[in-house]
């Protein structure tokens, strides 16, 4: 046996070595022993300003285990190697005093904080390209976008180990810089570990990209914003809208099972609309907005198929929703056909099945 300041310097390397290890382990569950546990319960939450009690109190009623907060970044347009983000926010859920101030209010209420940076691509940008298409065809413009993004991601790291946040998405539908630029992804996930101790996930949009990650190992989770058509009618039934979620349970569980992670959804939603069953990603244009009626029924059955359908998978380990407001703006007219379930049918849908995970 080694003697001496050696001696002990060898056994402190080891444990740092066995500790750092068994982290990784703990941070990196199997499909089963994930579902051994509960499911995460989430919802995204967004506020201009500090939330009344009353809206607080009405999140917590539908039984989240998980509250998903928002600080978005803004890019010019897919081209552009700038990336700008405001620690400052005036809109209270995305600024680091209000993340703070909602963290502690989240946690008094027994739930946790899931923190989930997000690219907001402005309009400017043509031929309908978004956020999954930034990209470049030179090595320093890919290096200087990178610096950029490597700085807002870090940035929130640290906030989310300073807020004993439960996880950090450390992407968003970043779909050309994920399937091209691999090793800058877990580059940037060995940086977030060594200064976050959270669980980690990227969010793959459904189409095009989730299945095609190769850095799914060096996360926790398989994120898919999960936007999945199930039909082409809105007069669907549950049972119809079940059949259609048949593929898509199918190709996840083989993505879950070549990944060795279990799923999580970090998004998933539908608006109050027609056209939600064919298209649930789209958001409603200002003239629906205007002029639109809502559709109470195809929202309601739509949760209530996703639930019955991916809910029970072995691979499955939660799902966050979008989006919850506060009480003030999810009453406004245009959330009548929006994505939130505030105050519509589908609320007590999700109340039921979230209540039902939670007792377990």
């Amino acid at each position: 046996m080694p003697k001496g300041r050696s001696a002990y310097l060898i056994i402190l390397a080891a444990i740092v070595t066995l500790g750092v290890a068994g982290m990784r382990t703990l941070r990196s569950p199997s499909a089963k022993e994930r579902v051994e546990t509960h499911r995460i319960r989430g919802v995204t939450f967004s506020s201009r300003r500090a939330p009344a009690d009353s809206t607080m109190h009405r999140l917590s009623a539908v039984a989240p285990s998980h509250v998903a907060l928002v600080p978005f970044a803004f890019q010019r347009g897919v081209r552009s190697t700038e990336l700008r983000f405001n620690p400052q926010a005036r809109w209270f859920s995305e600024s680091d005093d209000g993340i703070r101030s909602l963290t502690e209010e989240i946690h008094g209420r027994g739930m946790r904080v899931i923190l989930k940076p997000h690219i907001w691509v402005g309009r400017s940008d043509e031929d309908g390209l978004w956020r999954a298409d930034i990209g470049f065809e030179s090595d320093d413009d890919w290096a200087t976008w990178e610096a950029g993004y490597r700085a807002y991601i870090l940035h929130h790291a640290n906030l989310a180990q300073s807020i004993g946040a439960d996880m950090l998405v450390v992407g968003t539908e970043l779909r050309r810089s994920a399937l091209e630029r691999e090793s800058f992804w877990r580059s940037l996930i060995d940086e977030v570990r060594s200064v976050y101790s959270g669980e980690l996930t990227y969010a793959a949009n459904w189409w095009e990209e989730y299945e095609d990650v190769g850095f799914w190992d060096a996360l926790d989770y398989v994120g898919v914003q999960a936007y999945f058509p199930v039909g082409s009618s809105d007069s669907a039934s549950v049972s119809e809208l079940r059949q259609g979620w048949l593929p898509h349970v199918e190709q996840l569980e083989q993505v879950a099972e070549r990944a060795g992670r279990p799923i999580l959804f970090t998004e998933i939603g539908y608006r109050s609309y027609t056209g939600a069953t064919e298209r649930p990603w789209e958001w409603p244009s200002r003239e629906q907005t205007r002029s639109g009626s809502p559709d109470f029924a195809v929202q309601e059955n739509l949760y209530e198929a996703f639930f019955g359908s991916v809910w029970d998978q072995k691979w499955f380990a939660g799902a966050v929703l979008w989006r919850w407001h506060t009480d003030e703006e999810a009453l406004r007219p245009s959330e009548r056909i929006g994505f939130t379930p505030q105050h519509k049918p589908a609320e007590q849908v999700i109340q039921r099945w979230f209540g039902q995970e939670g007792r377990h």
